[in-house]
């Protein structure tokens, strides 16, 4: 049987091996050897969201090396298309699907045009990005993906430890806490963070050590009074417990808070400015003796960081709470924190308060009016808040409905922004009652000129003529703890209700 094993680990090896160079082989053909004739063949269309796509395969002629493509649009609303500076117009006929015959250079190799569509009030040129890919590929079948970098430390062993309860949770589904008692009576708490294929475990012991036949794969916490924070959205939660006394290191330096509170302890020297993610001072860390680091994702696009950081004695816990869509669920990190820092009767009442605030809200009858949230960055494409995450879910509870509603998302990440094309974007919420500029992304704008500026036809929108356009102040994607206060914000805004704002602001007309 072991022998079998081996055999079989080799063959798959081999067959790994003899696959990679068998596709490099394929990619690094040139393209002469690709003779005249007509071939069908992949198409990559960047750009869309995904709405407005083109046919693939599509046909691709060579004649004497000039290389062509037919394009065959999912829209009818493309009347010409610019590639190298040269027009080409619309082949289809009137009600039908919009087709071109555009040149190209090379196969593999992504290129620019400009479709123009007439969907919106007045014609918009939109840029794209095609790439044909070579017909000696395009039996490749299976897709090669690189590994995202996420660790799974599998399943835990806990040895004679008897579980004793959990951490009564009401929303958030990335993390959870169980309590376990030994023969002694000893107590255990056992951290997960995360679920299958991307599990993390901790243990806080009231003896201050691991019993034993508990698994490896369970990092023991015991002082955390000298934590290195690079997650931005922990710092709002620490603040709202009062538990900044235990963060001595920053990941994000004194002049990029918007939280007052951390502000002035950098000011003070309490907090250190100890290097972004990607490139922590480990001088500074080790000379303070550091002893616990919070991350978020990101480290796992460096994870020789979070390697180093254990190698140096630095427990490292990636929290994961941007994957949690509810908002309220997000919010209820703030339990865990108050369990690590000693301050859960503060985290449960900050958490208690938010929750009852919003659900006061969120119980009134739906208004039903439109709501989008975006912002323009300097090429002309909206960045959207991906339907489903938790602004677009705070919006619902306000009393609004999200728009665009119907963007289709094929990433499957925990980034709550995409970006789509005006087109797209004109469609979704030309007729939306309330715009709101996310001025996180491209920073703040004062009035519906400046927003005009960016793109004309948002004339066209029905809020910029009734002039209900707002601004999300630029600070707001820190303070994670108001929840409670972005909600009363849209539901004012809404119904008409009175109450100052907290986070948006009217632009001036």
């Amino acid at each position: 049987m072991k022998r079998t094993k081996i055999l079989k680990a080799a063959v798959l090896l081999a067959c790994l091996a003899a696959c990679g160079f068998f596709i490099k082989q394929i990619f690094f053909k040139t393209e002469n050897k690709i003779s005249d004739g007509i071939y069908s063949c992949y198409v990559n269309l960047e750009g869309g969201s995904g709405k407005a796509t083109v046919n693939s395969p599509a046909n691709v002629t060579i004649e004497s090396g000039d290389k062509k493509v037919e394009l065959v649009w999912s829209s009818p609303n493309y009347d010409y298309m610019i590639v190298d500076d040269n027009r080409y117009d619309n082949e289809a006929a009137v009600g039908e699907n919009s087709v071109f015959t555009i040149p190209f250079e090379n196969f593999d190799e992504p290129f620019k045009v400009i479709g123009d569509t007439t969907a919106m009030s007045t014609p918009h040129e939109i840029e794209y990005t095609i790439t044909v890919i070579s017909p000696e590929v395009n039996h490749i079948v299976d897709a090669i993906t690189t590994n995202s970098g996420v660790e799974d430390a599998g399943e835990v062993t806990l040895g004679n430890l008897e579980y004793v309860s959990s951490m009564p949770l009401d929303y958030a589904k990335e993390f959870s806490v169980s309590y376990y008692e030994d023969e002694a009576g000893d107590k255990y708490t056992l951290i997960t963070i995360g679920k299958e294929g991307s599990r993390q475990y901790f243990m806080i012991s009231e003896s201050g050590k691991k019993p034993s036949g508990v698994s490896d794969n369970v990092t023991l916490l015991e002082n955390l009074d000298k934590t290195y924070l690079v997650s931005t959205s922990v710092m709002d939660l620490m603040a709202s417990i009062d538990g900044l006394d235990n963060i001595r290191f920053s990941g994000t330096d004194e002049g990029d808070w918007y939280i007052k509170a951390a502000k002035e302890k950098m000011s003070s020297g309490d907090i250190l400015y100890a290097g972004k993610y990607s490139a922590p001072d480990y001088e500074l860390l080790i000379s303070e003796k550091c002893n616990f680091a919070i991350e978020n994702t990101m480290i796992y696009h460096n994870p020789e960081v979070k390697e180093k950081l254990e190698s140096l004695g630095i427990p490292v816990m990636v929290e994961r709470s941007s994957y949690e869509t509810n908002p309220l669920g997000r919010l209820e990190w703030i339990k865990l924190y108050g369990l690590l820092y000693g301050k859960e009767d503060e985290a449960n009442t900050a958490f208690e308060e938010q929750k009852s605030r919003a659900k006061a809200i969120s119980d009134v009858e739906s208004t039903g009016l439109k709501v989008a949230v975006f912002s323009i960055d300097s090429n002309g494409m909206i960045s959207i808040r991906k339907p489903g995450d938790y602004i677009t879910s705070m919006i619902e509870m306000a009393g609004g409905s999200y728009v665009p509603a119907n963007i289709s998302v094929s990433e499957d990440n925990a980034l709550s922004t995409m970006k789509i094309t005006m087109e797209d974007f004109y469609v979704e919420a030309v007729d939306a009652d309330v715009l709101i500029y996310n001025s996180t992304i491209e920073g703040e704008i004062k009035s519906i000129d400046e927003l005009i500026k960016k793109s004309e036809v948002l004339k066209d929108f029905k809020a910029v003529k009734s002039g209900n356009v707002y601004c999300l102040s630029k600070g707001y994607f820190q303070q994670s703890s108001d929840v409670a206060e972005f909600i009363e914000d849209v539901h004012i805004i809404l119904t008409g209700e009175s109450g100052s704002l907290q986070h948006l602001f009217k632009l001036k007309e």
